[in-house]
């Protein structure tokens, strides 16, 4: 396969072998008492050995997870093996282009992923979900409204210690409904059962997204919105009308309000009070998601998506001005999931050498799929061809 870029049919990564050279074998020394020990053998010139071990590839993979760019982790790599093989005091070659470590994100991640990621056979209880727009300014055009570049999804939940995990993650070309219930189909494909909820942002496309998954509302997980999200509405509407004072009664209770049913009670009679549309309407909705949510409260059963918006900034901040260079889907999911798996400590380079070695073992030695399998065709970025 030609690499990325070039108008030729195919590309040659060696030199051609010539036939097998026979060395004229060395004459024996003869062994101690004159007598000759030992039998000449023939000297075959031979391919090159493959120069990267198995903690070259994790060393590069944890890097990539981590922010850097596939460039700068192929060169750290190439002279890392470059040091290990060649002899004291040959120049370490600098090579800049991210090939080898890129190709190996699409080999090894998702052994990698499947080895440690939870949650890959049923539902957990509850799903916290997020969406990150990654948009970017138009180049030349410094005024102009920032366009989308592509999005990601997250599914999280709350391991039985309380630690929040990433369960799935994926990349879309938007941000709507129908990309919402195609992250949330894949997911549903893969596992048995379904959710008893789902706490998002509020957002109506979620809400459209869950009903296309599961149209049977019987069988359908509820759609939570977040308490934060639904805290900062209610924050926004009283500024709106400036009812934001520190002796404001209803600001006072709305900072309680979810403390506990009684503070919302105490809130919400106040709220009333006030006979403000907008501030009715979202009662409307809020009163009784939150009785649901208070009803489902109970010990070392976590209800908050605060780690959802954590985790989509520190992706934010790893993907950071490289948002542009990302247009093949499939490749762009598994160094998400590399990313996720770092971003919650799972990413060690030795136990990413343990889990390679293991899988290659099982795979007889070799990969399961060939390089650059996944690479687009004809000059249409998958990542963005949806959006057209």
């Amino acid at each position: 396969m030609a690499k990325p870029g070039s108008a030729a049919a195919s590309h040659r990564f060696t030199a051609p072998l010539t036939p097998p050279t026979v060395i004229a074998p060395r004459e024996p020394e003869p062994a101690a008492g004159g007598e000759e020990s030992g039998s000449p053998t023939d000297e075959l010139r031979t391919a090159r050995k493959y120069q990267f071990t198995a903690h070259d590839i994790a060393s590069g993979l944890v890097a990539v997870s981590r922010g850097t760019s596939y460039a700068q982790a192929g060169e750290a790599v190439r002279r890392q093996a470059a040091r290990r093989w060649g002899p004291p005091g040959t120049p370490v070659p600098s090579r800049r282009h991210g090939t080898l470590v890129s190709d190996w994100v699409e080999v090894y991640a998702e052994a990698l992923w499947h080895a440690q990621a939870p949650y890959a056979a049923a539902w957990p209880e509850t799903v916290l979900v997020g969406v990150l727009p990654l948009t970017v300014v138009p180049p030349g055009r410094p005024q102009s409204r920032p366009g989308l570049v592509f999005s990601v999804f997250v599914a999280m939940t709350y391991e039985a210690d309380g630690r929040a995990v990433v369960f799935a993650i994926g990349s879309a070309a938007g941000t709507g409904a129908r990309h919402w219930a195609a992250f949330l189909r894949e997911l549903a494909r893969a596992r048995t059962g379904r959710p008893v909820r789902i706490v998002g942002d509020g957002s109506a496309g979620l809400a459209r997204a869950v009903a296309a998954v599961w149209p049977r509302p019987s069988a359908a997980p509820e759609v939570w919105t977040d308490e934060a999200v639904m805290r900062a509405a209610a924050r926004r509407i009283c500024r709106s009308r400036g009812l934001d004072g520190r002796d404001v009664r209803l600001w006072i209770l709305l900072q309680r309000a979810w403390r506990g049913p009684e503070d919302w009670d105490r809130f919400a009679a106040e709220a009333r009070r006030y006979r403000l549309p907008e501030l009715d309407r979202w009662l409307a909705t809020a009163g009784p998601m939150t009785a649901r949510q208070f009803a489902a409260r109970r010990p070392g059963v976590h209800l908050s998506r605060r780690a959802v918006p954590a985790a989509l900034a520190e992706l934010e901040t790893r993907l950071g001005k490289r948002r542009t260079a990302f247009g093949n889907q499939a490749r762009t999911d598994r160094l998400l999931r590399l990313m996720a798996l770092d971003i919650f400590g799972m990413a060690r380079v030795h136990a990413w050498t343990d889990l390679i070695c293991v899988w290659l073992e099982r795979t007889g030695g070799r990969p399961t799929t060939s390089q650059r399998r996944i690479a687009d065709r004809g000059g249409r970025p998958s990542l963005r061809a949806a959006a057209r």
